[in-house]
């Protein structure tokens, strides 16, 4: 219509000037946000004038809504032979498909461990669940009322190219399935990774392993010199790909090995941290000319998170309040201006008493209070394995803190430590039945 337009103004004025009209269109594609999202335990219950016994919250599971959620980040590939410490943030993965937290639902995360997929889009019943995602890396876990799940994968920006025929997944309550998209042939397929997430004791992590090399035979996934899972082969029909289970945490050297041949090793990773309290998902992944072994760790606290347990954002604060056993030491530290401190990016361990010990005492609000409160926290996070292996440790006001064991029970400053690993995105948190004198002056 604008051709025309112009068409007739041209022979209006063809006598004295031309007209010469130019467009340029502009297309401005939106960025995606970051944000970090990472760790906690099942809190215990303290009647008000006695020590606490445990309890696990439940949350009513709703149905899903379909909106836009904060992104997360997925985990930096490990090299061959070399030592692991944790997953790194590498590039953002939207989830954009979303239930309200709940202890009822089940819960789907994708992963990508195909070296030539590009950038892709994951769907779940035909909505857009996670967006961007790139090889390799793991989406965060979303919540979705029990059923029966369509899952497709398409190019980013490409809704009407599927890469392969939609998978059905049956997400029961309770239960952590991880979608894997890996290779086949020329294309894609996608493949289901049962996850164990039961809750974790304390010296104990969650491990699974996952065969992604494409055009492998089965191999054994080797722990220390052992054995841990046997005969896992490339995704296909009526063959085991993964296995998972909780066991004790530390470093081990693991590595990923023929079983008719154990010197044939087609990757490994010396001392690979299988952390107290979070759950690490290892996979042999290719292309098969250099294969590589890929870790992915969660901590207790994002599991916290997608069960409704733990508020977002997940932080040491939210963590105290979340406890109903620990609320007065978190007024005590807001009231004492530290709420903001421990809000942060920062990492710290909290030795929190318990309610029941701080029944009756001052209110806690001047400078000099607040360096008292600053007794029972000290910089990084230390796990219970971690800080009794410390044996000392300081105090953000100097303080020291003695660790012991008395009689099976773990001992700090002479009070016994009566819950351990209370975890937090910024880091964690142990209960104890007692004070202790930190009045060490002011800084």
């Amino acid at each position: 219509m604008r051709r025309n337009l112009y068409a007739a103004l041209l022979i209006l004025v063809l006598a004295s000037f031309a007209v010469v009209v130019s467009a340029q269109e502009v297309t401005v594609e939106p960025t995606l946000p970051v944000e970090v999202t990472v760790e906690v335990t099942v809190q215990p219950t303290i009647p008000a004038t006695t020590e606490p016994t445990a309890q696990v919250t439940s949350v009513a599971t709703t149905e899903p809504t379909m909106e836009a959620t904060e992104p997360v980040i997925p985990a930096t590939e490990q090299p061959t032979m070399q030592a692991t410490t944790e997953a790194t943030p590498e590039m953002a993965v939207t989830a954009e498909m979303t239930t309200t937290p709940g202890d009822n639902n089940a819960f789907l995360r994708i992963a990508d461990f195909a070296p030539d997929s590009g950038s892709v889009d994951a769907y779940l019943n035909d909505t857009r669940a996670v967006g961007r995602l790139t090889f390799p890396s793991v989406s965060e876990w979303i919540p979705v009322a029990p059923g029966k799940y369509s899952i497709n994968v398409k190019a980013s920006g490409d809704a009407t190219s599927p890469a392969f025929t939609p998978v059905t997944v049956n997400a029961a309550a309770n239960t952590w399935q991880t979608i894997a998209i890996v290779p086949a042939g020329a294309g894609l397929q996608a493949a289901v990774i049962s996850e164990d997430y039961s809750e974790l004791l304390p010296s104990t992590g969650g491990f699974t392993f996952f065969n992604a090399l494409e055009g492998s035979a089965p191999i054994n996934l080797v722990r220390g010199n052992v054995v841990y899972f046997a005969q896992l082969g490339f995704p296909a029909e009526n063959t085991k790909s993964s296995a998972s289970l909780p066991g004790d945490s530390g470093k081990f050297d693991i590595s990923a090995v023929d079983p008719n041949d154990p010197s044939k090793v087609f990757a490994s990773t010396n001392g690979l941290n299988l952390r107290e309290n979070a759950y690490t998902l290892v996979a042999l992944i290719g292309p098969a000319s250099a294969p590589r072994l890929f870790t992915f760790v969660t901590d207790e606290s994002a599991v916290e998170i997608a069960r409704g347990l733990l508020p977002k954002p997940g932080k040491l604060m939210d963590a105290l309040r979340a406890n109903q056993n620990l609320t007065t030491f978190a007024d005590a530290l807001q009231t004492a201006g530290l709420a903001d401190m421990l809000n942060g990016s920062a990492e710290y361990t909290i030795f929190a008493p318990a309610n029941f010990a701080l029944d009756g005492s001052q209110t806690l609000s001047t400078e000099d209070e607040a360096n008292i409160l600053k007794g029972y926290i000290v910089a990084g996070k230390y796990t219970k394995n971690e800080f009794v292996n410390a044996g000392t440790l300081t105090a953000l006001n100097g303080t020291t803190l003695t660790i012991t064991i008395e009689n099976n029970n773990i001992v700090v400053n002479g009070q016994r430590v009566i819950d351990v690993n209370i975890s937090a995105t910024n880091g964690v948190i142990h209960m104890v039945n007692g004070r202790w004198d930190s009045g060490a002056p002011a800084q």
